[in-house]
């Protein structure tokens, strides 16, 4: 997969800083039932909104995030 690293890690700074400054959703405060949401580990953009009751390992890292990850640049 060829990419252009620069650009990549202009959009992971630009998607960070948006993402900032949005207000996340704190699974605590829901009520019972509420569907949980998770987000990027490396961006805080949303990744998963999954029922309360779910199994298995909800969404950690937006797929921009992963690329970035696997080529060692986050």
């Amino acid at each position: 997969m060829n990419i252009d690293l620069k650009t990549a890690m202009k959009q992971f700074e630009k998607r960070k800083k948006k993402n900032s400054k949005e207000a996340k959703i704190d699974n605590s405060s829901l009520y019972a039932g509420s569907p949980m949401y998770f987000y990027c580990k490396f961006c805080d953009a949303q990744t998963d909104v999954l029922p309360e009751c779910y199994i298995g390992k909800p969404k950690q890292i937006c797929t921009p995030c992963e690329v970035l990850h696997i080529h060692g640049l986050i």
